[in-house]
């Protein structure tokens, strides 16, 4: 159900991750203590998927980072994205983070209004800005 929900977000927000790739990195996430994620199911209908991953900085300590939020359109408005936002701050705090942060697109500010969605529930812009180089996968040699 989540990969669908991940693999409908992705597709809707135009990012370029193939299908294949969302689900292996979903299952690693499962299976990782610094990830969390969370599924609302009405039912047998998954509604909405959050992710949740942190990492170990010199500046903060733990921090968490909402990767992923998506709500089914018809569903939307209706408080299911700040529940899972609320529980994600509670895994956070649960797991020694100082803090828990999210990375805004663009277009997703400006489809969904998300700087205003996350400032209301206490998120506030750092004024940092994020850059990602895309490394190659390393593929284990045999020992000659």
């Amino acid at each position: 159900m989540a990969i669908e929900l991940l693999e409908r977000f992705f597709r809707e927000e135009e990012f370029a991750t193939p299908l294949s790739r969302i689900a292996e990195n979903f299952d690693r996430m499962l299976v990782d203590p610094f990830c969390w994620s969370a599924l609302a199911v009405d039912g047998e209908t998954a509604q909405a998927v959050i992710t949740v991953s942190t990492v170990l900085y010199v500046e903060w300590g733990r921090l968490g980072e909402i990767g992923d939020l998506y709500v089914l359109p018809e569903h939307r408005r209706k408080g299911l994205a700040r529940r899972l936002v609320e529980h994600a701050k509670v895994w956070c705090r649960t797991q020694g983070c100082s803090a828990v942060s999210v990375t805004i697109t663009p277009a997703g500010g400006r489809r969904h209004g998300l700087s205003q969605f996350y400032a209301r529930l206490g998120f506030a812009q750092s004024g940092r800005m994020s850059a990602s180089a895309t490394l190659e996968r390393l593929i284990a040699r045999p020992p000659s």
